[in-house]
């Protein structure tokens, strides 16, 4: 390694570089960024990432970058393409400078205490190259949209330890018992992300973009010591505006999750991974989505068919008792 190299690597020890794709996100972005600007932990660089924006989000970006030089950076894809958040997030980290790396959504926020307490940890346990935490899903924002939801924190892996792999790929949604993190309590050692490749870009908008984080930990659980915390510093925004809560998206579930599946057993193929207790985990939970489309049609037909006979059969014994 140069000199140069040496040197630039170490004046960026501890600098999180944090990237932020958007899409037509005007509407919460600049909420998000200024969630960034409370950290209580100062030493970062912020990456904003329009992807293909035709809204005023292009343009809030460009303010922020314009205000801040030395902390905002604006970047675009050629042409100004939507690519995808997966191409958007790359985008970001190939062109950031920092030690750790970190992701945020454009409509969700951090707590002020998120980098300070997040960068602390990974310091404490340097075997560890991933960091996430526990995420509060924000419903109470929008109180009319949301109506009767409250805020909560869902369960995932217990905290506060480091999982050595492939512990957690086995342990995690979609395999296992506990739930996914969110990209918002992500923080990762470089090294960490450049040993997987980063994230997967064949989950993009001509594909689909369900499931991209989890193809994304996927590889992680795989590959990397990771640390668990239990503590809670970031807010997932549960928005009724959002692409996967749109009823489009509720109807392409089982094409998504047969995209995701057919790519992590080729992936894990590719990695010539033999361990028995993954093969049974994935055989599991992928035998629907790895059948022949045709006939997963007839048998999701078969299913549904049978659950309104149930239904109806469980309405006709209540009314009969009455």
């Amino acid at each position: 390694m140069g000199a140069g190299r040496q040197n630039a690597m170490a004046s960026n020890s501890g600098l999180v570089s944090i990237t932020i794709p958007f899409y037509n996100a005007e509407r919460f972005l600049r909420e998000t960024i200024m969630s960034v600007f409370a950290q209580t932990y100062t030493q970062w660089e912020l990456l904003l990432v329009d992807d293909g924006s035709v809204d005023r989000s292009s343009q809030i970006a460009r303010g922020f970058a314009q205000e801040y030089p030395g902390k905002v950076r604006c970047l675009e894809h050629p042409d100004h393409n939507n690519l995808g958040v997966n191409a958007a997030r790359n985008l970001g980290a190939q062109n950031s400078r920092g030690e750790f790396l970190a992701f945020l959504d454009s409509d969700d926020i951090w707590l002020p205490g998120k980098l300070e307490a997040s960068v602390a940890s990974l310091m404490e346990h340097p075997e560890a190259g991933f960091l996430f935490g526990s995420t509060e899903w924000w419903y109470e924002w929008d109180p009319e949209g949301n109506g009767h939801k409250k805020n909560h924190i869902p369960a995932q892996a217990p905290g506060d330890k480091v999982y050595f792999p492939p512990v957690l790929l086995t342990q995690s949604y979609p395999l296992g018992p506990y739930g996914s993190p969110c990209p918002g309590s992500f923080l990762l050692r470089r090294w960490a992300f450049e040993r997987v490749g980063g994230f997967e870009e064949c989950f993009n908008p001509t594909t689909y973009q369900m499931y991209e984080d989890i193809a994304f930990l996927s590889k992680m659980y795989l590959q990397i010591p990771i640390y668990v915390s239990s503590t809670c510093l970031d807010r997932n925004r549960c928005n009724r505006f959002s692409m996967t809560r749109q009823p489009a998206a509720a109807r392409s579930e089982d094409a998504a999750r047969r995209f995701y599946f057919r790519w992590l057993i080729s992936y894990l193929r590719q990695q010539a991974v033999s361990d028995p207790a993954i093969w049974r985990a994935v055989r599991k939970e992928s035998w629907f989505y790895t059948m022949p489309l045709p006939a997963a049609k007839i048998f999701r037909r078969v299913q549904r068919k049978m659950s309104r006979s149930w239904k109806a059969r469980t309405r006709w014994k209540a009314a009969a008792t009455v």
